[in-house]
Order: structure tokens, then C-alpha cells, then sequence
């Protein structure tokens, strides 16, 4: 099961969050977006991930592969350093389950990332901590899922 996770900050403080579900196949098993309030763009991409894990949980998954865009919270993962201070006991809480099964975590491009990036944009629609789930892909994301299944790559502009 991968879960690509992303995280945004809207204006000057409201954060968004997306991640999306799906299996070695690319197919789509499930889709979140949540309006999470206040928040720098940090706490906006672990919250993602930490909303990741706990759905993971509640859905009583045992192998996940979580990527994100976030080398921060890659560092994290990997040494439980630079976690917001507000998020450290939610942070531990997702570490503990990540122990009891198999949970790694890897960076990906912003590119590569495209769905659960579209996923928290959604959030900004929605009011102060409310959040949706899908378990069907909403029409917003088709394409989107498309490009990926079919393993379309997006360009990157670099400039001096």
C-alpha cells in the first residue's frame, strides 16, 4: 500500500492537508483532504503524514510505504528531530504504530506528488477542521490518477 501525503499552507495561515491510498497497482483505495486551521507549511505536511498513519490504522493496514515531499519530515521519520514542538506527542503516538507494522517512509518530487498536492488544495474549500474521505476517486483527481497509472511524467523547469 503506498500513501502519498502533502500538506499546505493557504494564505498566510490556514493549512490544508491530502493523501491518498493506493495499491502496488496504482489503483485508487481511498482519498482525504482536511482543513486543519492554523498552521505553518511544517506542521501542515506532518500533519499529513501523521493523518496518514492514523487512517492506516484505523483501516487496520499492516504495510505501508508513505511518501512525501517533505524532507523535513523525512528527517523525522528517520531521527525524530525537527517535529514542531505542538506535534511531538502526536508525532511519538504515530511512531509507536508505525512499530507495531511495516511503515517506511520515502521522499518524492512535488511532481510526483500531484494527487495528494490536488487532494489538500481541496481542503481550502472546505470550513475550519473538517475534512472528507473518499473511498471512490472524486472527478477532480481522474486525470490525475490517470497520468500516474499510465506513468506520464511532469517536467521540471530549472532556471539560473
Amino acid at each position: 500500500m503506498k500513501v502519498n501525503c502533502d500538506g499546505s499552507v493557504v494564505g498566510s495561515s490556514s493549512g490544508v492537508i491530502g493523501f491518498v491510498f493506493r495499491d502496488s497497482h496504482a489503483n485508487f483505495l481511498g482519498g482525504f483532504s482536511q482543513n486543519i486551521g492554523y498552521a505553518s507549511s511544517l506542521e501542515a505536511e506532518f500533519s499529513s503524514c501523521m493523518g496518514a498513519i492514523e487512517k492506516a490504522k484505523q483501516l487496520h493496514l499492516t504495510n505501508i510505504l508513505l511518501e512525501t515531499d517533505s524532507l523535513g519530515v523525512i528527517k523525522a521519520f528517520k531521527s525524530s528531530t525537527g517535529v514542531p514542538w505542538r506535534m511531538l506527542a502526536r508525532w511519538y503516538n504515530c511512531m509507536q504504530f508505525g512499530d507495531s507494522f511495516r511503515c517506511t517512509c520515502s521522499h518524492v518530487l512535488r511532481e510526483g506528488n500531484i494527487v495528494a498536492d490536488a487532494l489538500a488544495k481541496n481542503g481550502q474549500g472546505l470550513s475550519i477542521h473538517s475534512s472528507q474521505w473518499w473511498t471512490t476517486p472524486p472527478t477532480f483527481i481522474l486525470h490525475l490518477l490517470y497520468r500516474d497509472s499510465v506513468g506520464l511524467s511532469f517536467s521540471r523547469l530549472v532556471m539560473d
